[in-house]
């Protein structure tokens, strides 16, 4: 069995398949370098509580709303907080930024989607970078929608003992099905249509040097 034949069928009877991504397009490391040295000011707080969900900038009502975000988190409800480059027309001049979305629509990855998923991808429908600094998390979801969703790891050196890890959970949320490592170009394909996958991200709980950054992609296909 090839690794293509092997990656589809974990993708078939699993619902998800990780692997590394920089084997099938070789690009992607000179893409993503000195993804680590975006700047502060092009990033936004992303936080959902109990009030809803609002992106900061620069904000000085962030705090307050982490801080509901992590009650919330505490109390086992649906909440999150962390760090969100978006899809915008500034972002998208960004040479990284715009050299991974590309890369991520280009025909030579549809093919690879289309060989791990059998689904032939028609479009991007959502793309943002994000990043998880201390005491942010994401907390359980399955993301519905569209047919199959992407995330690509770009951190480097992260030390696992900081958090950080993609947790997937069995269907009852009750059990860990694998736990995910952030490691430099890991990719994680999931399905969100056939079969909704529950996932979290555990609270980064330290402020280490490396920077726990990946790249979010929701697709449509047919």
């Amino acid at each position: 069995m090839s690794k293509i034949e092997s990656l589809r069928e974990t993708f078939d009877v699993e619902g998800f398949v990780y692997f590394d991504l920089s084997e099938f397009l070789p690009g992607l490391p000179r893409i993503a370098e000195g993804v680590e040295r975006i700047e502060d000011r092009f990033w936004s707080a992303i936080i959902k509580n109990r009030d809803g969900v609002a992106d900061y900038y620069q904000d000085s009502r962030a705090a307050a709303a982490h801080e509901l975000a992590i009650a919330d988190y505490t109390a086992g409800e649906f909440s999150y907080s962390f760090k969100r480059l978006e899809d915008t027309p500034t972002n998208n001049r960004n040479p990284i930024f715009w050299g991974v979305k590309t890369l991520l629509s280009s025909e030579p990855m549809f093919e690879l989607l289309k060989q791990v998923t059998g689904r032939q991808a028609t479009a991007i429908r959502q793309f943002y970078f994000n990043r998880f600094d201390e005491g942010e998390f994401l907390f359980t979801h399955t993301d519905p929608g569209q047919s199959f969703g992407l995330v690509l790891n770009l951190s480097k050196g992260w030390e696992p003992n900081h958090g950080g890890l993609t947790m997937v959970q069995t269907d009852d949320r009750k059990a860990i099905r694998a736990c995910l490592v952030p490691t430099e170009f890991q990719a994680l394909i999931f399905d969100t249509s056939a079969r909704l996958i529950p996932h979290f991200v555990s609270m980064v709980t330290a402020r280490p040097r490396a920077k726990r950054i990946a790249v979010v992609v929701r697709y449509d296909a047919e």
